[in-house]
């Protein structure tokens, strides 16, 4: 058995970890040959929070749809569990990382597959619809959180090889760019800078 990797992706009713809060979890946990379980769970809303629109018109994830939901914390606490012992992957690790090691644990290993296509590709948009097209990976249903895991497990599929290849360091990386600066740094990040990617 290879190494074992959870990947991840949270809906959320907004970018910002300290005011925002978790809507949808799903993660899929494998060695990239075998899968060994999945996790998802709609996430109720904090008394007195509503649903903002656009993020139902972006998820198509209704205020009903969140009233059987997991409470935040203990939702928190049963993603942790599940990837305990292995290597969390996100498209966006600082984002994702930070509505869930912000708040409850510490992480000492991830990927950021966001950052992965930067460094791989650093003149090219890094964003998960983008690198799907590029690479013909399939993505339907963007921004439902299993939806867009299932299409990251693609993405490093594709990508980890063209990188290990290269020697390219990705391993608890996470990019700094001017048109994407991060709000969040996981514990342990290392950064990288790098400029603005352009066609």
């Amino acid at each position: 058995m290879g190494e074992i990797y959870t990947f991840i992706d949270l809906e959320t009713t907004g970018l910002d970890h300290e005011t925002d809060q978790i809507i949808e979890i799903a993660a899929v946990k494998t060695d990239l040959e075998r899968e060994y379980g999945r996790f998802q769970t709609f996430v109720q809303l904090d008394e007195g929070r509503e649903l903002p629109n656009f993020i139902t018109e972006l998820t198509g994830i209704t205020e009903r749809e969140l009233h059987g939901g997991t409470y935040s914390f203990l939702a928190v606490g049963a993603l942790a569990k599940f990837f305990t012992d292995t290597t969390v992957v996100a498209h966006n690790a600082s984002f994702d990382l930070s509505f869930v090691t912000g708040r409850a644990m510490f992480l000492e290993k991830f990927v950021c597959t966001r950052s992965l296509a930067r460094l791989v590709a650093p003149t090219e948009s890094p964003s998960l619809k983008d690198v799907c097209a590029r690479h013909g990976i399939e993505l339907n249903g963007h921004h439902r959180a299993m939806n867009d895991v299932l299409a990251t497990i693609e993405v490093f599929r594709k990508l980890k090889p063209i990188a290990d290849y290269r020697g390219i360091d990705y391993r608890n990386v996470v990019v700094n760019a001017p048109d994407r600066p991060l709000k969040y740094v996981p514990y342990g990040a290392k950064i990288v800078e790098v400029s603005a990617w352009c066609r």
